[in-house]
């Protein structure tokens, strides 16, 4: 006996108004109106592999025609369905409502944010690819017993004697890397619905020029004076990767703190504390990702206990409206 788990999202509900004019009473008047788009209700994001329904509403009188378009291609209804394959990270979707009796139309456009739990990793997760030593990629996210298939740079991999598929086709290995084996890994596995729809994973580089991360900056400073520290990579920064300094809970006692892509400024205030920087260099749709971190000491004369304190409530406000610059976009 098979039991199947059917899984699917309603995530997006498109309220259009509109109508007769109130002195109207023909079917066919030309005052009619509408419609209106009037609101507005979607979570943001999709799943890989589950069933999403969308649906168009309006109380168009007598009625409307309704018209979707995802990924160039046109759906009519006010009702679509839509199995997202994993390939696409963003989908915009567009719902347009036409009055059958005046013509009138109003669209709607959202962005829609694909999620995916298939991915591609090294195995062990932190190995690198080495030229003449074995190496292995893993399907993270398949379902034991289910087909999985490999690409690289969207082609099938054959097993060959070089190259083995191991545990249900769910591992790549390479006995031994050569520089032909270069390039971009996916795998496709079969989700374990009624459906058994596909899913493309994310992807994994297989570059043999490892990224380089350093901090560049004081290791001693002292407070009330601007410093400013940079993450130096050999990547092109919003192209190959992109950048992000996490604190990691580590409190950060500044009098300014700013950060933008590669650059960190900071004001120390509070003498005798120490700061651990971490600049993360990743590209999450390649499976790459470096760090570095670099650990500073803010000297000078030490201040008493209840002028710590007082440090302290200050810092930790200047520090959230700090969170806050870092999360806008």
């Amino acid at each position: 006996m098979a039991f199947y788990l059917k899984t699917f999202y309603t995530v997006l509900v498109l309220t259009l108004t509109g109508g007769l004019d109130p002195t109207s009473v023909s079917a066919a008047s030309p005052n009619a109106s509408g419609p209106d788009l009037t609101g507005l209700s979607y979570v943001g994001w999709v799943r890989a592999g589950y069933e999403t329904n969308f649906t168009c509403t309006s109380n168009c009188i007598p009625g409307c025609t309704y018209t979707w378009l995802l990924k160039g291609r046109t759906f009519i209804g006010s009702k679509l369905t839509w199995t997202p394959d994993g390939l696409d990270h963003i989908v915009e979707l567009q719902c347009t409502a036409v009055n059958t009796e005046n013509g009138r139309s109003k669209s709607i456009t959202t962005i829609l944010e694909v999620k995916s739990s298939v991915s591609v990793r090294p195995s062990p997760q932190l190995s690198l690819p080495v030229l003449n030593q074995s190496f292995s990629l893993d399907c993270n996210g398949s379902f034991p017993g289910l087909p999985v298939l490999w690409y690289k740079d969207g082609q099938v991999v054959a097993p060959d004697a070089m190259i083995n598929q191991l545990e249900h086709n769910t591992s790549l290995h390479f006995n031994s890397l050569l520089p032909s084996d270069g390039g971009f890994y996916q795998c496709e596995v079969t989700m374990a619905n009624m459906a058994k729809s596909k899913v493309i994973s994310l992807g994994y580089l297989l570059n043999f020029d490892h990224w380089s991360v350093s901090i560049s900056g004081p290791d001693t400073v002292l407070p009330g004076r601007e410093y400013t520290f940079t993450c130096q990579v050999n990547c092109t920064v919003d192209l190959d990767c992109s950048i992000r300094w996490p604190l990691r809970g580590s409190i950060l006692t500044s009098a300014y703190f700013s950060v933008r892509k590669n650059i960190l400024k900071w004001i120390p205030s509070v003498p005798g504390t120490v700061q651990v920087f971490t600049c993360v260099v990743e590209n999450t749709a390649a499976g790459r990702s470096a760090e570095a971190s670099k650990t500073v000491k803010v000297t000078g004369p030490t201040v008493s206990g209840s002028e710590t304190v007082r440090l302290s409530g200050v810092l930790g406000l200047v520090l959230c409206v700090g969170q806050l610059f870092l999360l806008d976009p």
